[in-house]
């Protein structure tokens, strides 16, 4: 035996793996690329039986014969041929070859079957103004690629959700830019923990920081704003088979590549786009005249108004009072949140090199303005790729990265809770703020309007003082400033990965990363326009300042040893090695606010402040893991691969499962994955029509240690005892047995092209099991007020199928079209958890699990045998139009409910008539069910390219079907129990005996709960968008200096059908799972409309 078979055999022996393989170790693999080589040894030529194969290639537009196609054996580049003029080609393979690789540059690479006898094949290339369908090589995994070649988004999740749309369920948090997207690979693995897909850029492992906060609410941490999709080569979702990934693969795992230089002579391209963003569908709300009437009739059922109404000044409409004209406007206050905006993105890209070695250089700017108002970001980055050959065997790859965004941030939507600050959100003080009002004040004397900012609103302060509103344009002016309301993030991103080719079959690489996250946020709530707020405990404060300084600074180390050799009709792929990630992540959070009335001109965190606090976290988490992989290739025909990966993490207990090994837990991950390529088999069938058929199956064990830092420990943390004293308070009960989540996923699958390759079908179904969920148990007798404690239990299934088709209806010389369409199902169940509580479902106590609250009172529920995040409340049947029909709705009389001091209230006409499920005449919590599911149906992609010469028209649609959402937003809109400006629905509310209408009466309170959590609230989700329209024009250019121009325009979000009622269907409060489908009122998406160059020199 020769020395490196035995150093291979020593190798599988010492990860414990059995000696199996795949066609490819990932995805990554699938994208060929060419990085400047030497040749390291001369092997000895290895002698087969030898059969020579023939065939013609034609032009699958023409008919005509094409020369210069290179030829070659699948998976193996020993063997090639190429056509001649006449499109012919003669290769001799060995008799144990099964298929072939054709390709070129201007075609898309092709895969054909030898067959018995291996003559006058005939194959049809297609020119490679449609998308890519073969690899030399066979990817076993569920998974799908796609490249960048040119891209106009601000961020690479725009990308994703455009055309992944099966792949991966992507929903867009906020309409403005930059917020990025929570993502969701086959449903949802874990309740408590990261449920986020890992990001893998460059073979490094990245955290991306899915669960950390902002101080806006309605903001969002989006790392992957950082990497500018320009910069982008491939981004690849691995949606099985990410054992390898130890603990980190549980959610699915997305590989990033960016852009290398792979040729010697230097390239220059530049790309450049201006464009308009128009302000999003906004609710159309009440004018003046109508608020003053809902207004006046909100004001009848206030309690005692008689003591108060004639101080009210906005009800006097004598002209000639001085303040006549202060409350009597008709104003649009959307005016003051939203805008159109200009936005503009910029990049250079330069490659090159030479024998030495080749780099990429990029730099590139974008302006991102957002339609809400003192909303948005820019950004500034270079990035730095090389591959150098430093000398004989030893090469290396050095990257260097380095992003600077400043973004200008305002509370966004509705906060969950009104009574604990003024509404400082400039999107929400748009809509309800009332019409009446102006944002300027009039002139005393003239009685004109000046340029001097109206207060805080007061017609109402008479009533109660904290009945006010901000003036949102007060808010902005006096907000906005870097020192004010501001996020400034830098990242700093270096790579080091040399590469040791000690013979030709063994490599030896090692990858080390270093990364540095810092974030800069600042938060200021103004005193100027601004009302002073009430607050429990401290008093009546005027403004909030706060600030949040974090940094996290990650380091990764991967040493790999690779084995890689054909033998005979058997190809081997393996490597093994060793991966080391650190994260270091601290954060401080001062804050302070003034009781008296301060200086809007010096935000600034200050000794003087009344009431400060500060808070802030200190984390520090490192992980080990162990792995191997091997793939194995029989002919082309069958294909298995194997992985094995042993991960400990500090999360993890000390007595933690799994396996005890050097006084350390560790997690093992095994994967096992099988594919069968039909059409290569002797006996399969030339002439039916299948070009290329592959079945494929796998099942794999991934885990998630993206859970809590210190839920294994016990911790202390610091508290304010009145404001004054500094105490330490328990903050967690540890448990020693916390682990990771573990995934189990089965995958079988079928990828097939037909009709010449002019059809293509890609079919998976999956289920998945989660074991040890991480939950909250409760404590029998609480700990120093602590009630619960993290442990592992609980069991999560998902289950469901992705389908993509494409078809090429059209192929010819000039005109070409393909249409596809994405489909994907997901379905998700709790089967177990570690509670005996039970809530009501159809009466009676059926359901076992807990509710959340919120934004609303335990209105999310988490159950055994449902779905995760349903809506949990009261179903409705109308309004009472009459008093006789609420008088028969009861058990013998009025439908009612008892207040807190045990009163009966009956429910009247003009109540909302909700159900007694239990038919007992009163509504309480045991009426109420399950009213609604936000987990969708089906979601995907349509997508259609034609070209014409040189033009080029792209259609992408993305819809969502079959979920509900909660529009908390038109709780707040339409709820009639407020001073809040109403929607126009609200016109059409109850306001006599025998009105029939679906809107309650208007009354202040809501003593009735007619706006408390019910199925007024949750609508249908579903839509079909038109997400992109991109039409280009490559000049034909005869120069020199030129290499390419080409001119493009897009236009985005179009339009979108829904019969949903909110500004915008496409929303996502949280990344948590229990906050999907919840309608916050974000900015929703708007139209944009781009015109662009891209120069290639």
């Amino acid at each position: 035996m020769k020395k490196h078979d035995i150093l291979f055999a020593a190798l599988v022996l010492t990860f414990g793996v059995p000696f199996v393989s795949l066609a490819q170790d990932d995805v990554t693999d699938s994208v060929e690329t060419t990085v400047v080589k030497k040749k390291v040894s001369t092997s000895k030529t290895v002698s087969y039986p030898m059969k020579e194969v023939r065939g013609v290639v034609f032009d699958a537009a023409t008919k005509t014969p094409l020369g210069g196609i290179q030829v070659q054996t699948l998976n193996n580049r020993s063997f090639t041929a190429m056509t001649n003029e006449h499109g012919q080609f003669t290769i001799s393979v060995p008799t144990f070859a099964t298929s072939l690789y054709l390709h070129s540059a201007r075609y898309l690479s092709q895969q054909i079957a030898i067959g018995k006898d291996g003559n006058e094949l005939q194959v049809m290339m297609i020119a490679d103004k449609f998308g890519k369908m073969y690899n030399n090589s066979t990817n076993v995994l569920a998974s799908t690629s796609i490249k960048l070649n040119h891209t106009t988004s601000q961020s690479v999740e725009t990308d994703i959700e455009n055309k992944l749309g099966a792949d991966i369920r992507s929903i867009t948090r906020n309409g403005g830019p930059g917020y990025g997207s929570a993502m969701f690979i086959r449903g949802l693995n874990s309740l408590n923990a990261n449920t986020q897909p890992l990001f893998v850029v460059d073979g490094v492992v990245r955290d991306m920081q899915p669960t950390r906060t902002s101080l806006h609410y309605g903001d969002y941490t989006n790392l992957l704003l950082n990497i500018n999709p320009e910069d982008i080569e491939t981004v690849t979702v691995l949606k099985n088979g990410t054992a390898i990934y130890g603990a980190k693969g549980a959610n699915g795992v997305i590989l990033i590549t960016t852009k290398r230089g792979y040729s010697m002579a230097t390239r220059i391209d530049a790309n450049f786009g201006v464009g308009i963003s128009m302000q999003p569908r906004l609710p159309d709300m009440m004018n003046a005249v109508q608020y003053r009437l809902y207004a006046s009739e909100l004001l009848g059922t206030y309690p005692d108004i008689s003591r108060y109404i004639n101080d009210l000044k906005f009800l006097n409409n004598d002209p000639s009072k001085y303040y006549y004209k202060t409350y009597h406007n008709d104003y649009d206050w959307s005016k003051e949140a939203y805008r159109t905006v200009l936005t503009q993105n910029y990049n250079i890209n330069v490659q090159g090199g030479d024998d030495v070695g080749m780099y990429n250089l990029s730099l590139g700017y974008t302006d991102g303005k957002s339609t809400a108002r003192c909303n948005g970001f820019d950004r500034l980055n270079v990035r730095f790729n090389t591959d150098i050959n430093i000398i004989g065997n030893l090469s290396t790859r050095f990257d260097m990265a380095y992003t600077k965004i400043n973004r200008d941030v305002f509370d966004n939507g509705a906060p969950k809770d009104f009574a604990s600050s003024p509404v400082s959100s400039p999107t929400l003080l748009g809509l309800i703020k009332a019409p009446i009002l102006n944002p300027y004040t009039y002139n005393s004397i003239t009685g004109t309007l000046s340029s001097t900012l109206s207060g805080a609103d007061d017609f109402l302060t008479t009533l109660n003082p904290d009945l006010t509103l901000a003036n949102p344009t007060a808010l902005l002016k006096n907000g906005e400033a870097i020192n004010k309301n501001r996020v400034e993030t830098t990242e700093f991103y270096a790579v080091l990965a040399p590469k040791y080719q000690i013979t030709e079959h063994w490599v030896l690489t090692e990858t080390f990363n270093y990364t540095l996250d810092r974030i800069s946020q600042r938060y200021y709530r103004p005193i100027g326009g601004v009302p002073s707020f009430m607050i429990k405990g401290m008093g009546r404060v005027q403004n909030l300042a706060m600030s949040m300084f974090s940094k996290e600074t990650s380091i990764m180390s991967d040493t790999r040893l690779r084995f890689t050799k054909n033998l005979s009709e058997h190809f081997i792929d393996a490597y093994g090695g060793f991966r080391f990630t650190s994260f270091a992540y601290d954060d401080n959070e001062p804050q302070g606010q003034y009781s008296t009335a301060g200086n809007d001109k010096t935000p600034n965190i200050s000794k003087d402040m009344d009431f400060q606090g500060a808070t802030g976290v200190d984390d520090l988490w490192k992980s080990i893991t162990w792995y191997a992989n091997a793939d194995y290739n029989y002919r082309n025909r069958y294909f298995l691969q194997g992985a094995l990966a042993m991960e400990s993490s500090s999360r993890f207990g000390r007595n933690a499962g799994g396996l005890s090994l050097a006084g350390v837990k560790w997690g093992l991950f095994p994967s096992i994955q099988a594919a069968w390529a039909l059409s290569n088999e002797l006996w399969f069938p030339r002439n039916i029509g299948i070009n290329y058929m592959l079945l494929k199956a796998g099942y794999d064990i991934s885990g998630n240690d993206d859970i809590n830092n210190y839920a294994a420990r016990t911790s202390f943390g610091v508290m304010k005892y009145l404001n004054r004293s500094v105490a330490a308070q328990l903050n967690n009960i540890g448990n020693d047995e916390i682990q990771w989540e573990q995934t189990g996923k089965f995958n079988v699958g079928l990828q097939s092209y037909l009709l010449a390759n002019r059809i293509g079908i890609d079919f998976n179904f999956f289920m998945s099991r989660t074991t040890n969920l991480l939950m909250l148990k409760t404590f029998d007798n609480p700990i120093a007020g602590i009630n619960n404690y993290w442990s592992n239990s609980g069991i999560l299934a998902n289950r469901g199928f992705e389908l993509t088709l494409t078809g090429k209806p059209i192929v010819r010389r000039h005109l070409n079209m393909e249409l596809g369409v994405s489909l994907a199902h997901a379905q998700n169940k709790i089967k177990s958890m570690p509670v005996n509580t039970y809530y009501y479902i159809d009466g009676g106590l059926h359901l076992r699990g807990y509710t959340s609250s919120i934004y609303g009172m335990d209105n999310i529920g988490t159950f055994e045998d449902h779905p995760v995040g349903t809506f949990y409340g009261y179903r409705t049947a109308g309004v009472f139009a009459t008093d006789a029909e609420a008088a028969a709705a009861g058990h013998g009389g009025y439908l009612y409910q008892v207040d807190e001091t045990g009163a009966k209230q009956f429910f009247k006409a003009g109540d909302v008539h909700f159900v007694d499920i239990n038919g007992d005449g009163v509504i309480d919590a045991a009426d109420k069910t399950i009213i609604g599911n936000p987990n969708p149906l089906l979601y995907g992609n349509l997508f259609a390219n034609v070209t014409w010469r040189n033009l080029t028209l792209s259609i992408g649609f993305n819809y969502v079907l079959g979920n509900d959402v909660y529009n908390y937003q038109r709780s707040i809109l339409e709820g009639g129990n407020n001073f809040y400006n109403q929607t126009l629905a609200m016109t059409n509310r109850w306001r006599f005996e025998g009105q029939t209408t679906s809107i309650p009466r208007a009354v202040y309170g809501d003593p009735m709960g007619n706006s408390r959590f019910s199925d007024r609230w949750i609508e249908d989700g579903s839509y079909l968008r038109l997400k992109t329209l991109n039409l280009s024009y490559k000049v034909p250019l005869s120069l020199s200096w030129l290499q390419g121009l080409t001119i493009w325009t897009e236009a985005n979000n179009l339009f979108t059908l829904s019969r949903y009622l909110g500004s915008d269907p496409e929303f996502s409060a949280a990344n948590s799972v229990l906050y999907q489908g919840i309608d916050t009122g974000n900015v929703g998406i708007g139209r944009a409309f781009t015109f662009g160059m891209k120069i290639n020199l």
